[in-house]
């Protein structure tokens, strides 16, 4: 028995993966991330015109500013937790973007109190709508309507507390509204989207799921066909020669002895290379043809060390796209395809590392492979790549403790 038991690929698959739109689509999400660093613009923006514009009812205008440039922390802090390159968004990266921007609302209104004449125009409320937007394609739905409702209705009450200085007068519930309702109005608008979208995920990954097991067996069967072929193949092209050479001339050699073994030896290691054939080979060959390397689907046992199979954790997602990423590093113009390797470690908590050598810019590597690297940690798996000189390492392994 491996090291890798049944339950245990059972808990690695079991994984708990947070239904949003970054975890189940995130390659999807990646291609939206311009929308983050527009709509951080937007709210700094208006943050600023309505700064400007409550100058004259300002109180505290150094206070007015504070508040702005908590704006402009959170505006700068969320574009960059959910670039790309970074891991998913966590609850309390959510919690400190959207908090951050409560305060600085808060303190805005502390700095126009008694003076301020219309909440309509106020920044607070719409710059927290904005960003929780955005929010919903990182958080799941439930936390970004609960931070929602928590927000509007601190913004809303700070706003019927304000209704007596106010210029037109009427009930505290009114301006509670007129404060809350963006707030939720646009979480709400986010969230649907995001609900649409893991909706439509979720039904197509049950259709490839469903379309998967249906072709299974097929591919199964396939696969014991390509092994056949390959024994038959070193047969009919060495052997069969080899022993009618020999009926043709009825004795047998101490050449013959050593070419017999010899082939014996080839079979064998055929067919030992079909019974330790692994996903991670195949697909490592696979790839590695592709660029033109003699390379047979068996030849991918050479580069990957995983004697414990490891790589039987892997669920449908983590394989697509730890083939993505096997793929690219193949695809890559300076690669010395003879220096790709991939290695397993850690039964417990397993961990590979594909590692290979490219000449290959850092920037260039780096483009192509953060995407699907961001999209591992997205399936809840760690996932890192280092580059030093001509060196690439990439790595990637299911966590030791609970998945965040």
């Amino acid at each position: 028995m491996t090291a890798l038991d049944d339950a245990t690929i059972v808990r690695l698959r079991s994984v708990p993966v947070e239904r949003t739109p970054q975890r189940l689509d995130p390659l999807g999400v990646q291609s939206a991330w311009a929308l983050v660093p527009v709509l951080s613009v937007v709210a700094v923006g208006y943050a600023l015109y309505s700064t400007l514009t409550h100058l004259d009812q300002s109180r505290d205008p150094v206070l007015s500013w504070v508040a702005f440039g908590l704006v402009v922390v959170a505006a700068v802090v969320f574009p960059l937790r959910a670039h790309p390159g970074r891991p998913p968004v966590g609850l309390w990266s959510h919690l400190s973007i959207v908090g951050t921007c409560v305060v600085a609302a808060s303190l805005f209104s502390a700095s126009v109190w008694g003076a301020n004449q219309r909440v309509q125009d106020d920044w607070g409320q719409i710059v927290v709508a904005v960003f929780l937007t955005a929010m919903a394609l990182y958080r799941p739905i439930g936390e970004v309507l609960a931070v929602a409702s928590v927000a509007a209705v601190i913004l809303g009450t700070t706003a019927a507390f304000e209704a007596s200085f106010l210029t037109i007068a009427t009930n505290p519930v009114v301006y509670f509204t007129v404060a809350a309702t963006p707030i939720m109005a646009l979480a709400c608008g986010g969230c649907g989207y995001a609900w649409t979208m893991t909706g439509e995920t979720l039904a197509w990954r049950e259709v490839a799921r469903a379309g998967q097991e249906r072709l299974e067996p097929e591919l199964r069967d396939t696969a014991k066909r390509i092994v056949n072929q390959e024994r038959i193949t070193t047969l009919n092209e060495q052997i069969v020669p080899f022993l009618a050479d020999l009926v043709q001339r009825g004795e047998v050699t101490p050449e013959d002895t050593a070419t017999a073994r010899e082939l014996a030896a080839t079979l064998r290691s055929v067919s030992v290379a079909a019974v330790n054939r692994t996903w991670l080979g195949e697909t490592l060959a696979q790839a590695l043809s592709a660029r033109g390397e003699e390379t047979g689907a068996l030849r991918g046992v050479d580069r990957v060390d995983d004697p414990d199979r490891l790589e039987r954790g892997f669920t449908a997602e983590q394989r697509a796209v730890v083939g993505a990423i096997i793929a690219t590093v193949a695809k890559l113009p300076g690669l010395d395809p003879a220096s790709v390797s991939i290695a397993a470690t850690t039964p417990s908590a397993p961990a590979f590392e594909l590692r290979c050598r490219s000449t290959d810019g850092r920037r260039a590597v780096r483009g192509e492979l953060i995407p699907f690297v961001s999209a591992l940690r997205s399936v809840g798996m760690n996932a890192g790549m280092r580059q030093v000189g001509d060196q690439l390492t990439v790595r990637f392994s299911y966590p030791e403790g609970e998945n965040r």
